[in-house]
């Protein structure tokens, strides 16, 4: 008799708990879009040299930050005319994220002698399944967490849906439609999202985030589940 009423007890819960969680599901991808494929997204410039020639001076480090003009390096070239000294400078305000040359080092024009990032207008690029893509619009609003940093929280807003797919970016093929062995597959779409600030923090590109977009909140609150 006890085991009788403990599982006519038991059934309605589970039942409960069954509906709650549909109910859960429903409501979360109504209001919300998240991917954990996403990465910290910056502009990478490269600073080649500009004659063939021996490194004479190379100023900078991994982490330094520098201005647009700064001389980072010189290079010393065999001219006609005797040895001349080349300078090369940064193009823009940023910090140095690679160096890869070191004074004495015999370097050809255009080699890479570092690069260089704006670590101030750093933003986020997330790719979104074709599937639900057309949910995804300008200025929605972005919650933000990075891999580096769990315990802390970004906000920012969708600035740009790319205008084609991730695939389109890749160098190998991802299907070869000639062997009649066609397997469609589900295309992402690449998204950027503008950060309203960094919360002190320092995020370099290439790191890992996740992000959850508020797809259906047009701007007001967003219903909380009782």
């Amino acid at each position: 008799m006890r085991r009788i009423i403990l599982i006519s007890f038991l059934i309605p819960i589970v039942i409960l708990a069954a509906a709650g969680g549909v109910a859960y599901w429903i409501y979360n991808n109504y209001y919300y879009y998240s991917t954990d494929d996403a990465q910290v997204n910056g502009q990478l410039v490269n600073i080649g040299s500009l004659a063939t020639g021996q490194v004479t001076t190379f100023n900078i480090k991994t982490g330094d930050r520098v201005r647009a003009g700064q001389t980072i390096a010189t290079i010393t070239t065999a001219g006609a005319t005797g040895p001349q000294t080349v300078p090369v400078t940064s193009p823009i305000n940023g910090t140095i994220v690679q160096a890869s040359v070191v004074p004495g080092q015999s370097v050809v024009a255009g080699f890479s002698l570092a690069q260089v990032t704006n670590l101030d207008n750093i933003n986020v690029i997330a790719y979104v399944d074709e599937n639900s893509i057309n949910q995804v619009k300008l200025n929605q609003q972005v919650d933000v967490t990075v891999d580096a940093y769990k315990g802390t929280s970004y906000t920012g807003h969708i600035q740009q849906i790319v205008d084609t797919t991730a695939g389109e970016f890749s160098l190998l093929p991802t299907q070869d439609n000639a062997s009649g062995n066609f397997t469609k597959v589900a295309q992402r779409i690449p998204v950027l999202i503008s950060l309203d600030g960094t919360s002190g923090t320092t995020l370099m590109p290439g790191m890992s985030a996740e992000v959850t977009i508020h797809i259906h909140s047009d701007g007001q609150p967003i219903p909380q589940l009782p």
